[in-house]
């Protein structure tokens, strides 16, 4: 197995950088918002949560412990599953851990071609562990690849970028590179993006020097904007319209009463978000199976360790 080592490429902090960081949060508060119109659409939301819930087989089937205040920990899978797929693969994996106690979140954006070793003993890029077994595929993975237990998991398909813009009557976005290839109005700066417009954005990879770092921070800037109109008054207006996508493109392991615990109980923590960095090289090893090098990116132990510590002190286990 032929192996070459490169350095990625080092991404420049963003002057945006810090409010971006919160977009974890944002995205569950997606989820959450329909916490704060449960009492007047109760029923709706319901039936909304009962057709994307879909528990991994660990799940106990006791009641959730969220209302005795313990730190959980979750896990954000966007996924890009085109027509005809029934798992696509994972676009890009966010891990958090909440700790009510601390006050705090902590989070770190794992890469999609993070190289893993897979049951079989083969190996692979960890996006794959999605197509292979779908969110217990790659919670599974990620608890390997981490040594943290993952508590939740939500997914979110790619096309729902565009369905929850569309959903909230569109967001405005900062854009601080030109990506004019793809669409002449992604210039630099402040721009509006309808739902047709924010999933070309959130897609671009190739035209961005940071590669998957850019379109990340993409990711991030349009979930920010959706929980900012969520924020004001339109969300109400558009309500209907908003539990339609959620129903077409999430999945979740979250019940309707742990939902309703995290948006009362544990909406504080957004004001403290610490993002973690598991540094790493680039490495081209060849595959027998496509008879070419592939691209790989392998965290530095040390820094994955340092990471791994963090986490399980915040979940209150022992290292």
């Amino acid at each position: 197995m032929d192996t070459i080592r490169f350095q990625p490429f080092e991404k420049k902090p963003s002057r945006l950088m810090h409010r971006l960081q919160i977009s974890f949060v944002i995205l569950l508060g997606i989820m959450f918002t329909l916490g704060a119109f449960a009492i007047h659409y109760y029923n709706g939301i319901q039936q909304t949560l009962n057709g994307i819930h879909v528990p991994l087989s660990k799940d106990k089937a006791s009641t959730s412990t969220l209302a005795d205040g313990h730190a959980f920990s979750i896990l954000m899978i966007g996924t890009d599953a085109r027509a005809g797929e029934t798992n696509g693969r994972s676009d890009s994996m966010i891990l958090a851990t909440i700790n009510k106690e601390k006050n705090s979140v902590k989070m770190l954006s794992i890469p999609r071609d993070t190289k893993v070793t897979y049951d079989d003993g083969n190996i692979g890029k960890i996006n794959g562990s999605y197509s292979k077994g779908g969110a217990e595929g790659t919670v599974g993975a990620v608890e390997k690849l981490m040594n943290v237990p993952i508590d939740y998991y939500v997914t979110i398909n790619m096309k729902g970028f565009s369905d929850l813009v569309s959903a909230v009557g569109g967001v405005r976005v900062t854009n601080d590179i030109n990506l004019t290839n793809v669409n002449k109005r992604f210039v630099e700066g402040k721009i509006d993006l309808n739902g047709k417009e924010a999933l070309q954005y959130v897609r671009i990879r190739h035209e961005d020097p940071r590669g998957d770092f850019g379109r990340q921070d993409r990711q991030r800037d349009v979930i920010m904007g959706i929980s900012n109109e969520l924020a004001g008054t339109s969300s109400i207006t558009h309500f209907n319209k908003l539990l339609k996508a959620v129903g077409d493109n999430f999945t979740t392991n979250l019940a309707m009463d742990d939902i309703l615990e995290i948006a009362t109980s544990y909406s504080s923590v957004r004001n403290d978000v610490d993002t973690l960095k598991m540094e790493g090289e680039g490495v081209s090893i060849y595959s027998e199976a496509y008879g070419f090098n592939l691209y790989y990116y392998e965290p530095e132990s040390k820094s994955k360790a340092t990471a791994t510590k963090t986490f399980r002190e915040h979940l209150g286990l022992k290292n």
